[in-house]
């Protein structure tokens, strides 16, 4: 499952289900697990996924993937890579979140 959410040009794609196993899915998007209830169209959107967002930069908010769960994918050595953004709780004060 996939969201899209954009705001004064900056994009952020939400992934459901996508990615089980941050470590190997990355590495070999090609793995499918159990709650993949049909395993091909699962590798097949998650590498469609992947690509995209490697190929365009934008921001990924993901389940099962640790905190923060927001970053970039990224292409190294011929797998994909997983780029957490910074976080700051200082920087969240400045913006005027609240606790």
């Amino acid at each position: 499952m996939r969201s899209t959410k954009s705001r004064a040009g900056q994009k952020l794609v939400l992934w459901g289900d996508l990615i089980h196993g941050k470590d190997a899915q990355f590495h070999a998007p090609g793995i499918a697990i159990g709650f993949d209830v049909d395993e091909a169209a699962a590798v097949e959107q998650r590498k469609a996924a992947m690509a995209d967002a490697a190929s365009k930069g934008y921001l990924v908010g993901a389940a099962h993937i640790s905190f923060p769960g927001i970053g970039r994918v990224a292409v190294r050595g011929g797998s994909y890579d997983w780029l957490p953004v910074n976080y700051s709780e200082g920087a969240l004060r400045r913006a005027g979140a609240k606790r």
